[in-house]
């Protein structure tokens, strides 16, 4: 089937699954069809006449990013830095439905497992056109075992790249080929009603293949090398300090930028960014670049000035299963019963969060019922005895709880609460590491922890996404190392379930298998919020904190 560039991908979707569930609401699908050019053409145009003043927005990360290449840095808020410069072949509009970037037109086949798009015409920013063959380079390099990072795990969907990255198969048996410079095709392992989607993540951004080839360190400064093809470019880099990006005017759609620049500011105190942001230096502060200053917001004066929004992510606790006595999952459960999560988001949290029994939001979840008691002190204990017993344990035998963690006041805050709870609970204490972000995610990533607290939000709205990071012990999102063939035999069938109903029965089984043997320890939905110049407007910010400026402006 064939898509023009001014279809709402959501309805490129819908209409896919009428291959599977009918043609009974076709005439309406094509009279939408008719209407969606009219509507987006009304709407660029009233956004053409705003007459902005071509500002820069001002913004501030807590850490410095490690690399400006998108195979690598797919950490927040690295990844919206990525997004910011790069374009992949779709791209999220205001409305937070996938549309075309890179790419002006898809073809998918009828059994939903080929994907073949077709590139518009459009430049890196030395001039160059950007190519299939450039796409085919990054996504296959994103996904050799030789240069593979965390992020590979986003190319699981494509055919053959989970055997690849187990190095059962070559790079050239992945399902990515470029068929011509204008033409690039993609099959997938399973039909994935999700995969437009999923090309909006930073990690589907290409890179330029002749470059790279020749200089593979373009990727280390911002000298003649260094391309991009996003909305905005790079101008000058002060590691560690600032980053100031300006539009890209070789962008092919250049005409909708109406801001002149970002300008970033590392800045590793919550409160000198609030600070500044009440001195009109910052346009925005908190997420999802950085939270924003516990102290200050709690307020009541300041309170009305923060926007929320519910995110579709939580904190949780990996624990580590294959360190003793943690591979035990009745010593899990008993931590995890142990926790009085709503204490948590009452007393300490405090922005909107909810207690998570369960890994999927409201707006993800598969089950209304709860998974486990929160807070349950009596089956705590019941499960710490019993795991004691299975090891040959005694309490006094049992070692203090090693629990790491980013460094900030607030995390610090949330550890004492714990560390009361399961004292209380359990009569174990805890000892605290806490290191910079960056640090404690490669310790988890390695797999150099016990327990490890981190914040986690999914990249979909769909719920393959959290459950998928626990499917096998060899990804790299699974920092647990739990691995269950139950579960996989769960998510197996889910991937080629085209029943929305029965997929959505195998995904809860996953989850409630997940949940009994907690390999992961669910603490608190999360929510994003921030504060931001009340002049900046049409930012796109979700629910799974991508955040866009190319549409902003400031409105005098």
């Amino acid at each position: 089937m064939f898509f023009n560039n001014t279809l709402k991908v959501n309805t490129l979707v819908n209409l896919s699954r009428e291959f599977f569930y009918g043609f009974g609401q076709m005439k309406k699908i094509a009279l939408l069809i008719l209407l969606i050019p009219l509507l987006i053409g009304c709407h660029r145009d009233a956004k053409e006449e705003v007459d902005s003043s071509k500002k820069s927005v001002n913004i501030a990360f807590l850490f410095p990013i490690r690399s400006w290449d998108p195979r690598i840095s797919n950490e927040f808020p690295t990844c919206l830095l990525v997004k910011m410069i790069y374009e992949g072949l779709m791209h999220l509009d205001l409305e937070g439905e996938p549309t075309f970037g890179a790419a002006e037109s898809v073809d998918i086949s009828d059994d939903q497992l080929t994907y073949t798009f077709h590139l518009r015409d459009s430049k890196w920013s030395n001039g160059e056109p950007v190519t299939a063959y450039d796409f085919e380079y990054s996504w296959k390099k994103s996904v050799d075992p030789r240069y593979a990072q965390t992020g590979a795990f986003t190319f699981y969907v494509i055919k053959n790249v989970s055997a690849c990255l187990e190095k059962r198969v070559s790079v050239d048996e992945v399902g990515i080929r470029a068929l011509d410079a204008k033409t690039f095709q993609v099959e997938l392992e399973h039909p994935a009603p999700y995969f437009l989607s999923l090309t909006t993540c930073s990690t589907y951004s290409p890179i330029n293949k002749k470059i790279d080839l020749e200089h593979p360190n373009w990727s280390n400064d911002l000298g003649e090398f260094f391309v991009c093809n996003g909305p905005f470019k790079p101008q000058n880099w002060k590691k560690s300090f600032e980053i100031n990006l300006e539009k890209n005017d070789d962008y092919w759609d250049a005409k909708t930028v109406k801001l002149s620049g970002i300008n970033i500011q590392i800045i590793s105190d919550s409160n000198t960014q609030f600070y500044l942001y009440e001195k009109g230096k910052l346009d925005w502060i908190g997420e999802p670049f950085s939270p924003l200053p516990f102290d200050i917001v709690q307020d009541s004066s300041f309170a009305d000035r923060v926007q929320k929004i519910e995110a579709l992510g939580l904190r949780w606790l990996f624990v580590n299963t294959e360190v003793a006595p943690y591979s035990n999952k009745n010593i899990r459960k008993a931590i995890a019963y142990a926790i009085n999560r709503k204490e948590l988001t009452d007393y300490v949290y405090q922005f909107g969060e909810v207690p998570a029994l369960g890994i999927l939001n409201s707006e993800l979840t598969l089950q209304k019922e709860p998974y486990f008691d929160d807070g349950n002190v009596n089956k705590a204990r019941e499960y710490f005895k019993k795991g004691l017993d299975e090891l040959g344990m005694t309490l006094e035998e049992f070692s203090p709880i090693v629990f790491s963690q980013s460094a900030s006041i607030f995390t610090m805050r949330i550890t004492q609460a714990l560390h009361q709870q399961l004292y209380e609970a359990l009569g174990v204490h805890l000892e605290i590491e806490q290191v910079d972000f960056p640090v404690h995610f490669n310790k988890l990533a390695k797999g150099d922890y016990t327990i490890g607290e981190m914040g986690w939000t999914s990249w979909l709205r769909d719920p393959i996404y959290m459950l998928d990071t626990f499917r096998k012990r060899s990804f790299a999102t699974n920092m647990s190392r739990w691995e269950d063939e139950r579960y996989k035999e769960y998510l197996d069938k889910s991937d080629h379930e085209l029943d929305p109903i029965k997929r959505k029965g195998y995904l809860q089984q996953a989850e409630q298998l997940l949940m009994e043997e907690m390999p992961v320890i669910p603490i608190c939905f999360t929510t994003i919020s921030y504060m931001k110049n009340e002049s900046l407007k049409d930012v796109y910010i979700s629910p799974q904190k991508e955040l866009d400026f190319r549409y902003s402006y400031f409105e005098d």
